[in-house]
This record gives C-alpha cells, sequence and structure tokens, in this order.
C-alpha cells in the first residue's frame, strides 16, 4: 500500500498529464487507498476506465472500476441499480485472466457480502488469506460476514485481528465501524463508543458510525450525546427511520441469518431512544 501511494505521488510529480496504463493504474489504486468517500470511488473510477480504454483486457483495470462499484453499494454512495451486477461481470472476466488475481479476490469477498452470500464471502477472503496473510482486508470481510450470520463475537476476533495486521491502514475505519456494530449488538455499549469514534476519527466522511454511535449513546442514557450523533448522522443520510436503517446496504437486511435480526433488536431499540422516527 506505502509502495503504491509513494509510486502514484512520484508519477504525478514526474508526469502530471500521463496517459500511460501503469501511470492510471498506480493512481487509481492510490485513490481507492484514500478514506472512503463517494468522491473518491468516482475519482478512482475514472482513472481505471482510462486505463481500460488503452488495454480493455486488464485485470487491475477491470478489477479496480468492480471495486469502486461495490464500494458505491455498500457504503451507501449514489450509484446505478445494476453497479452490483456489472461488477461481477467484470470480476469474472478479471478472475479468468488470472484466477488468483488479489484485488480481483479482495473485491469479489466484498461483492458476496453485498449479495448477502456470507459463507461465499468467507470462502473468498480466506482465499485471500493463502495468497497474502498479511491482508487486513480479508479478516475485516470474514469479520462482516460472521457478523451477518449472526456471531458478533466471532466477529470481533477478526477485527481485532484486522487491527493487529494493519493499524494504519486506511480502511481500518470498516473493522472499527464492525466493531462498534457488534458491540451494540452484545450490549458492551461503552466499547462499543470507544470503538465508533475511534472509526469517525479514520475515516470522518463514514456516515453509518453516527447512527450507531447514537445508539449505543441513547443506550447508555447519555440522551445529549445521542440526539447529536443522530443530528450528524441525519446531515448527511436525512429522512433514515428505524423501519428502514440499513435494509437494503450495505447488504439486505432480508438475507442475514435470523439471529443477526434478533440480536439487531437491541439496536433499533438504541435508535428509537435516540430519537429516530419510526
Amino acid at each position: 500500500m506505502q509502495v503504491i501511494n509513494s509510486e502514484a505521488r512520484r508519477s504525478l510529480h514526474e508526469r502530471p498529464d500521463s496517459a500511460k496504463l501503469t501511470d492510471l493504474i498506480m493512481r487509481g489504486k492510490a485513490v481507492l487507498n484514500l478514506p472512503s468517500s463517494a468522491t473518491t470511488m468516482v475519482d478512482a473510477r475514472a482513472l481505471f476506465e482510462k486505463a481500460l480504454k488503452l488495454e480493455p483486457n486488464h485485470a487491475d483495470g477491470l478489477a479496480g472500476v468492480a471495486t469502486t462499484l461495490v464500494f458505491e453499494f455498500l457504503n451507501g454512495y449514489p450509484g446505478t441499480d445494476d453497479g452490483l451486477r456489472k461488477a461481477e461481470q467484470l470480476l469474472d472476466a478479471a478472475l479468468r485472466i488470472y484466477w488468483r488475481h488479489l484485488m480481483s479476490l479482495k473485491a469479489k469477498a466484498a461483492l458476496h457480502r453485498a449479495q448477502g452470500r456470507f459463507e461465499d464471502a468467507i470462502l473468498a477472503a480466506e482465499a485471500i488469506i493463502m495468497e497474502n496473510p498479511g491482508e487486513p482486508w480479508a479478516y475485516k470481510e470474514i469479520g462482516l460476514s460472521t457478523l451477518y450470520l449472526g456471531k458478533p463475537e466471532k466477529a470481533l476476533d477478526w477485527f481485532a485481528k484486522a487491527e493487529r495486521i494493519g493499524p494504519r491502514d486506511p480502511a481500518r475505519w470498516t473493522w472499527l465501524d464492525g466493531r462498534g456494530h457488534a458491540l451494540v449488538l452484545l450490549g458492551r455499549d461503552e466499547e462499543a463508543v470507544r470503538a465508533l469514534i475511534a472509526a469517525l476519527d479514520a475515516n470522518p466522511g463514514n456516515v453509518s458510525s453516527h447512527a450507531f454511535l447514537a445508539a449505543a449513546y441513547a443506550l447508555l442514557g447519555r440522551a445529549e450525546d445521542a440526539r447529536a450523533a443522530l443530528a450528524a448522522y441525519n446531515q448527511k443520510s436525512p429522512g433514515t427511520r428505524v423501519s428502514t436503517f440499513r435494509t437494503l446496504s450495505p447488504v439486505p437486511l432480508a438475507l442475514t441469518a435470523p439471529t443477526y435480526q434478533q440480536l439487531r433488536v437491541r439496536l433499533d431499540e438504541g435508535l428509537r431512544k435516540s430519537g429516530m422516527p419510526e
């Protein structure tokens, strides 16, 4: 990751107007390494699409575009309705070129999670670990899918592994957010608050952590803090109700395990207490 970022900075400094394939791919990857936002997804995709115009069957270019489409859905950014379907086609094409292509495997794990195919997501993440045991993304993906399978305690173990491996990773906010989510479900609200504040410090553009934080504060009886956290969430995601919160994205709620849905009742209670309308 640091090598990619360094090479991308050098490319921009030495060849600011370069349209070479290698420069475009390197810069696209560097943008993906930034804290995630709607803008970074659009900017990264533009670079990968330029690369694909030069070489339509470039695995990194295909996987790069797919990654942006998957994370637009998972993070609730504006995107097209058929984004996941297009991402799956691009990833299949990239993996036909090279079946062990790490960037494609990473995006595939996230795609399966977005589709509610949690066991498949775990298998894809395990394949990443076989190729690169030092990839925190994979441990985070197993943690998130494990969470949606209704096993928050086990999910915490996977998030902890991701944190040990990648304490400075730009995607660190994702497993901190997942940790906060799991801790609220388990009734460990003080710990949840600490994890969620850390997630927001790691990526101030992150939206969902504000809602989880509002629920945790409300369940702790910290009404003023809960209202402030909910206001921050509503600023970026107005009109959300308890009945609609995260029902389609990042994963279809109807496809999560019954155990998860039972545990989520506690989260809904916290959102309700924070002031989110029913």
